[in-house]
């Protein structure tokens, strides 16, 4: 897989739509934590243009990539799960809040595991501080494929269900389909979260910054784009002495 400044540029923008569209829909079944989606939306855009104008850091993108994937789906199945709650004891009770939490809680138990198992495959190839990304060549296609079809499919198919039967009738199936097409996600990206681990730890301990395998390009390409210049024309003139 290979870090160019198209795919960085692509793949930040990809994750930021699909997480603006699970917003949305939670947002459609909890309409009254609009304050709380609107902070986060706004925390989001700027994490996401620091990852495509300035994030240097290879752990720190694939880390915020792999979040965005599982945030798109438990942010709705969290949203489900608190809404049939709150019907049921209220919308400031401790059921319902409990509830909403319990997809988000699973998937992080599931990812704690999975980052303490040893790992059977290291998917990164080395160059002094520099790393890329070399999965396994017979799953790599499927397995990109799989994952943005279940993510899409899953949502699509909890809308729907949404849609036609109620929050009440969907809502218990909605959250548990959007929880396991997570759960398979983050199973499938096994390797790459038990190598992001080990990577990240040995990068505090050594202090070595690692990086993209193509930075030299990605410095150059972001030096033509308009919004990297605007910025550093803002940085520049908040340094330059008034006159």
């Amino acid at each position: 897989m290979i870090f160019d400044s198209d795919y960085l540029k692509r793949g930040a923008w990809v994750c930021f739509s699909v997480l603006v569209f699970a917003m949305i829909l939670g947002l459609s079944v909890v309409p009254f934590f609009w304050s709380v989606y609107l902070f986060i939306f706004i925390l989001k855009l700027s994490w996401f243009l620091y990852l495509i104008y300035f994030c240097e850091r290879f752990t720190f993108y694939l880390w915020s990539v792999l979040a965005s994937v599982q945030g798109f789906l438990i942010i709705p199945a969290s949203s489900m799960a608190y809404s049939i709650a709150a019907d049921v004891w209220g919308a400031v009770s401790a059921g319902a809040s409990i509830a909403g939490l319990l997809p988000a809680a699973l998937v992080l138990l599931v990812f704690y595991l999975i980052a303490h198992t040893e790992p059977t495959f290291h998917p990164f190839e080395y160059s002094g501080n520099k790393v890329k990304v070399v999965p396994k060549v017979s799953k790599d296609s499927s397995a990109r494929y799989f994952v943005a079809l279940s993510a899409g499919a899953s949502t699509l198919a909890a809308s729907v269900f949404i849609k036609f039967f109620g929050v009440s009738a969907a809502g218990v199936i909605g959250a548990i389909v959007l929880t396991i097409c997570a759960l398979v996600i983050l199973y499938h990206m096994r390797h790459t979260v038990r190598a992001l681990r080990t990577l990240s730890i040995k990068q505090n301990t050594t202090s070595v910054a690692y990086t993209f395998m193509e930075i030299e390009e990605i410095r150059q390409a972001r030096s033509r784009w308009w919004i990297s210049r605007f910025f550093k024309w803002v940085g520049f003139r908040r340094k330059s002495p008034s006159a």
